[in-house]
Protein backbone atom coordinates (compact mmCIF):
# COMPACT_ATOMS: atom_id res chain seq x y z
CA UNK A 1 0.00 0.00 0.00
CA UNK A 2 2.86 2.15 0.66
CA UNK A 3 4.12 1.88 -2.49
CA UNK A 4 1.32 2.41 -4.40
CA UNK A 5 1.17 5.79 -2.29
CA UNK A 6 4.42 6.12 -3.00
CA UNK A 7 4.95 7.04 0.89
CA UNK A 8 8.53 8.00 1.71
CA UNK A 9 8.44 5.66 4.63
CA UNK A 10 7.88 2.61 2.60
CA UNK A 11 10.78 3.08 0.84
CA UNK A 12 13.21 3.24 3.73
CA UNK A 13 12.14 0.43 5.85
CA UNK A 14 10.68 2.57 8.79
CA UNK A 15 7.11 0.47 8.17
CA UNK A 16 8.24 -2.43 8.98
CA UNK A 17 9.90 -1.30 12.27
CA UNK A 18 6.74 0.24 12.82
CA UNK A 19 4.68 -2.87 12.57
CA UNK A 20 7.54 -4.16 15.44
CA UNK A 21 7.13 -1.83 17.85
CA UNK A 22 3.86 -0.79 17.93
CA UNK A 23 0.91 -2.48 19.40
CA UNK A 24 -1.85 -0.10 18.86
CA UNK A 25 -2.15 1.14 15.21
CA UNK A 26 -3.76 4.99 14.56
CA UNK A 27 -7.21 4.41 12.79
CA UNK A 28 -6.90 8.31 11.92
CA UNK A 29 -5.54 9.55 8.64
CA UNK A 30 -3.61 11.80 10.25
CA UNK A 31 -0.14 9.70 10.09
CA UNK A 32 -0.66 8.06 6.62
CA UNK A 33 2.36 5.64 7.39
CA UNK A 34 0.24 4.02 10.66
CA UNK A 35 -3.15 4.26 9.12
CA UNK A 36 -1.74 2.51 6.24
CA UNK A 37 -0.60 -0.37 8.63
CA UNK A 38 -4.13 -0.56 10.29
CA UNK A 39 -5.75 -1.02 6.58
CA UNK A 40 -3.33 -3.40 6.02
CA UNK A 41 -4.06 -5.26 9.38
CA UNK A 42 -7.68 -4.96 8.89
CA UNK A 43 -7.36 -6.57 5.46
CA UNK A 44 -5.69 -9.48 6.66
CA UNK A 45 -7.81 -9.79 9.40
CA UNK A 46 -11.08 -9.91 6.51
CA UNK A 47 -8.68 -12.46 4.63
CA UNK A 48 -8.64 -14.62 7.93
CA UNK A 49 -11.75 -14.63 8.84
CA UNK A 50 -13.19 -15.37 5.06
CA UNK A 51 -15.34 -12.39 4.59
CA UNK A 52 -16.46 -10.53 1.70
CA UNK A 53 -13.82 -8.44 1.20
CA UNK A 54 -15.45 -5.84 -0.97
CA UNK A 55 -18.40 -5.73 0.74
CA UNK A 56 -16.23 -4.94 3.85
CA UNK A 57 -14.14 -1.84 1.52
CA UNK A 58 -17.06 -0.38 0.89
CA UNK A 59 -18.80 -0.41 4.13
CA UNK A 60 -15.49 0.73 5.72
CA UNK A 61 -16.25 4.03 3.35
CA UNK A 62 -12.86 4.94 2.95
CA UNK A 63 -11.27 8.26 1.18
CA UNK A 64 -10.86 7.63 -2.47
CA UNK A 65 -7.47 7.32 -2.55
CA UNK A 66 -7.35 4.66 0.34
CA UNK A 67 -10.31 3.02 -1.13
CA UNK A 68 -8.41 2.57 -4.28
CA UNK A 69 -5.03 1.44 -2.17
CA UNK A 70 -7.50 -0.86 -0.21
CA UNK A 71 -8.83 -2.34 -3.53
CA UNK A 72 -6.23 -2.63 -5.39
CA UNK A 73 -4.19 -4.65 -3.32
CA UNK A 74 -6.82 -7.18 -2.28
CA UNK A 75 -7.03 -7.38 -6.44
CA UNK A 76 -3.28 -8.21 -6.67
CA UNK A 77 -3.11 -10.90 -3.61
CA UNK A 78 -6.39 -12.87 -3.89
CA UNK A 79 -5.31 -15.19 -6.26
CA UNK A 80 -2.92 -16.64 -3.97
CA UNK A 81 -3.53 -15.45 -0.64
CA UNK A 82 -1.15 -18.37 0.86
CA UNK A 83 1.42 -15.25 0.10
CA UNK A 84 0.25 -12.61 3.20
CA UNK A 85 -1.56 -15.34 5.35
CA UNK A 86 0.63 -17.78 7.88
CA UNK A 87 -0.02 -20.98 6.42
CA UNK A 88 -1.96 -23.02 9.66
CA UNK A 89 -0.08 -25.68 11.55
CA UNK A 90 -1.85 -29.21 12.55
CA UNK A 91 -3.01 -29.19 16.05
CA UNK A 92 -1.77 -31.97 17.21
CA UNK A 93 -3.27 -33.33 20.67
CA UNK A 94 -0.86 -32.85 23.81
CA UNK A 95 -2.55 -35.64 26.33
CA UNK A 96 -4.05 -39.21 25.24
CA UNK A 97 -2.45 -42.29 24.60
CA UNK A 98 0.87 -42.81 22.95
CA UNK A 99 -0.73 -44.80 20.09
CA UNK A 100 -3.73 -42.28 19.93
CA UNK A 101 -0.91 -39.72 19.06
CA UNK A 102 0.73 -41.51 16.97
CA UNK A 103 -2.02 -41.85 14.68
CA UNK A 104 -2.75 -38.44 14.71
CA UNK A 105 0.61 -37.92 13.50
CA UNK A 106 0.68 -40.42 11.16
CA UNK A 107 -2.35 -39.30 9.53
CA UNK A 108 -1.50 -35.71 9.68
CA UNK A 109 1.87 -36.24 8.22
CA UNK A 110 0.57 -38.44 5.60
CA UNK A 111 -2.50 -35.72 4.15
CA UNK A 112 0.11 -32.82 4.42
CA UNK A 113 2.80 -34.74 2.21
CA UNK A 114 -0.24 -35.55 -0.24
CA UNK A 115 0.57 -39.37 0.96
CA UNK A 116 4.16 -39.16 0.24
CA UNK A 117 5.23 -40.06 3.80
CA UNK A 118 3.65 -42.72 6.17
CA UNK A 119 4.39 -43.79 9.98
CA UNK A 120 4.58 -47.18 9.58
CA UNK A 121 4.59 -49.98 12.91
CA UNK A 122 7.30 -52.44 13.19
CA UNK A 123 5.40 -55.38 12.21
CA UNK A 124 4.43 -54.03 9.24
CA UNK A 125 7.63 -53.76 7.62
CA UNK A 126 8.29 -57.73 6.58
CA UNK A 127 6.10 -56.93 4.15
CA UNK A 128 8.05 -54.67 2.16
CA UNK A 129 10.90 -57.11 2.20
CA UNK A 130 9.21 -59.68 0.51
CA UNK A 131 10.10 -60.24 -3.32
CA UNK A 132 13.42 -60.98 -5.12
CA UNK A 133 16.26 -59.87 -2.83
CA UNK A 134 18.90 -57.63 -5.35
CA UNK A 135 21.06 -57.27 -2.22
CA UNK A 136 22.06 -56.98 1.37
CA UNK A 137 25.07 -55.03 2.77
CA UNK A 138 25.61 -53.53 6.31
CA UNK A 139 27.16 -50.63 7.35
CA UNK A 140 29.55 -50.54 10.80
CA UNK A 141 32.00 -48.30 9.51
CA UNK A 142 32.74 -45.42 7.31
CA UNK A 143 34.20 -47.15 4.51
CA UNK A 144 31.05 -49.80 4.23
CA UNK A 145 29.10 -46.62 2.63
CA UNK A 146 31.16 -46.99 -1.08
CA UNK A 147 31.04 -50.43 -0.76
CA UNK A 148 27.10 -50.79 0.07
CA UNK A 149 26.85 -47.90 -2.64
CA UNK A 150 28.78 -49.49 -5.47
CA UNK A 151 26.68 -52.95 -4.90
CA UNK A 152 23.90 -51.17 -4.68
CA UNK A 153 24.45 -49.14 -8.26
CA UNK A 154 25.91 -52.47 -10.16
CA UNK A 155 22.64 -54.43 -8.82
CA UNK A 156 19.88 -51.80 -9.92
CA UNK A 157 22.35 -51.41 -13.00
CA UNK A 158 21.60 -55.20 -13.55
CA UNK A 159 17.91 -55.57 -12.98
CA UNK A 160 17.38 -52.56 -15.69
CA UNK A 161 17.28 -49.24 -14.39
CA UNK A 162 17.76 -46.67 -16.66
CA UNK A 163 20.89 -44.55 -16.20
CA UNK A 164 19.09 -41.63 -15.34
CA UNK A 165 16.55 -43.25 -12.82
CA UNK A 166 19.78 -44.96 -11.33
CA UNK A 167 21.88 -42.01 -10.21
CA UNK A 168 18.66 -40.13 -8.46
CA UNK A 169 18.05 -43.61 -6.55
CA UNK A 170 21.78 -43.39 -5.59
CA UNK A 171 21.84 -39.98 -4.37
CA UNK A 172 18.55 -40.71 -1.81
CA UNK A 173 20.30 -44.42 -1.25
CA UNK A 174 23.86 -42.60 -0.16
CA UNK A 175 22.23 -39.96 2.10
CA UNK A 176 20.28 -42.81 3.81
CA UNK A 177 22.93 -45.15 4.09
CA UNK A 178 25.16 -42.15 5.57
CA UNK A 179 22.22 -41.42 8.16
CA UNK A 180 23.20 -44.68 9.64
CA UNK A 181 26.60 -43.47 11.36
CA UNK A 182 25.21 -40.49 11.93
CA UNK A 183 22.60 -41.79 14.69
CA UNK A 184 23.61 -45.31 15.43
CA UNK A 185 26.71 -47.85 15.39
CA UNK A 186 25.42 -50.40 12.53
CA UNK A 187 22.48 -50.56 9.53
CA UNK A 188 21.79 -52.78 7.22
CA UNK A 189 20.50 -51.96 3.81
CA UNK A 190 18.20 -54.01 1.30
CA UNK A 191 17.09 -53.85 -1.61
CA UNK A 192 14.10 -55.72 -2.89
CA UNK A 193 12.11 -56.09 -6.11
CA UNK A 194 8.36 -56.85 -6.51
CA UNK A 195 6.50 -57.02 -9.88
CA UNK A 196 5.58 -53.52 -9.53
CA UNK A 197 8.33 -51.77 -7.26
CA UNK A 198 11.95 -51.49 -5.61
CA UNK A 199 12.31 -51.27 -2.06
CA UNK A 200 15.08 -49.61 -0.34
CA UNK A 201 15.19 -50.47 3.08
CA UNK A 202 17.45 -48.68 5.50
CA UNK A 203 17.38 -50.10 9.42
CA UNK A 204 19.96 -49.03 11.91
CA UNK A 205 20.26 -49.95 15.88
CA UNK A 206 19.81 -46.61 17.27
CA UNK A 207 18.11 -45.13 19.46
CA UNK A 208 15.03 -43.70 17.12
CA UNK A 209 13.85 -40.41 17.82
CA UNK A 210 10.90 -39.42 19.90
CA UNK A 211 7.54 -39.29 18.60
CA UNK A 212 7.22 -34.94 18.88
CA UNK A 213 10.37 -34.40 16.66
CA UNK A 214 8.56 -36.23 13.20
CA UNK A 215 6.52 -33.18 12.55
CA UNK A 216 9.70 -30.76 11.90
CA UNK A 217 11.98 -34.01 10.47
CA UNK A 218 9.54 -34.78 7.79
CA UNK A 219 7.72 -31.24 7.12
CA UNK A 220 10.06 -28.94 7.97
CA UNK A 221 12.73 -28.71 4.89
CA UNK A 222 16.14 -28.17 6.41
CA UNK A 223 15.33 -29.20 10.15
CA UNK A 224 18.17 -31.03 11.54
CA UNK A 225 18.78 -32.16 14.71
CA UNK A 226 21.16 -34.93 16.05
CA UNK A 227 17.88 -36.78 16.58
CA UNK A 228 16.54 -36.14 13.38
CA UNK A 229 17.55 -36.86 9.60
CA UNK A 230 17.68 -33.90 8.80
CA UNK A 231 16.62 -32.34 5.63
CA UNK A 232 16.65 -35.81 3.84
CA UNK A 233 13.63 -36.35 3.88
CA UNK A 234 12.56 -33.00 1.85
CA UNK A 235 14.65 -34.61 -1.06
CA UNK A 236 13.28 -38.69 -0.45
CA UNK A 237 9.88 -37.36 -0.82
CA UNK A 238 10.97 -35.15 -4.13
CA UNK A 239 12.68 -38.20 -5.84
CA UNK A 240 10.96 -41.74 -4.69
CA UNK A 241 6.84 -42.45 -4.54
CA UNK A 242 6.68 -42.87 -1.35
CA UNK A 243 8.69 -42.62 1.98
CA UNK A 244 8.06 -45.39 4.80
CA UNK A 245 9.40 -44.49 8.65
CA UNK A 246 9.59 -47.20 11.47
CA UNK A 247 11.33 -45.25 14.36
CA UNK A 248 10.87 -46.68 17.74
CA UNK A 249 12.93 -45.15 20.94
CA UNK A 250 16.01 -47.09 22.14
CA UNK A 251 15.46 -49.73 19.72
CA UNK A 252 16.01 -48.25 16.19
CA UNK A 253 15.23 -46.79 12.56
CA UNK A 254 13.89 -48.18 9.53
CA UNK A 255 13.36 -46.28 6.64
CA UNK A 256 11.78 -47.31 2.95
CA UNK A 257 12.28 -45.68 0.14
CA UNK A 258 9.80 -46.82 -2.58
CA UNK A 259 10.04 -46.87 -6.16
CA UNK A 260 8.01 -48.03 -9.21
CA UNK A 261 9.81 -50.32 -11.36
CA UNK A 262 8.27 -48.87 -14.40
CA UNK A 263 9.66 -45.42 -13.49
CA UNK A 264 11.74 -43.99 -16.63
CA UNK A 265 12.82 -41.07 -15.15
CA UNK A 266 13.01 -39.35 -11.29
CA UNK A 267 12.00 -35.35 -11.86
CA UNK A 268 13.74 -33.49 -9.16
Amino acid sequence: MGQLLQIEDCRVGTFIYISFSKEDLYQQEGDEGEYLLFLAATLLGWLQEQKDVYLQIKELQLPDKFHRCVLEVYEEIKEDISLVLPQKQAILPERGSDDEVWEVYRDVIYAVTQKKFLLMRKGEIASYKQGNLICEATIRERSDIPKARDLAKQKLHDIGIPSATLMSQLLLISEAITNILKHAKEGMLTIVKTETSVHVIVEDKGPGFPLKLLPNTTLMAGYSTKKSLGQGFTLMMKMSQQVLLCTVPNEGTTLILVFHSEEIEVKI
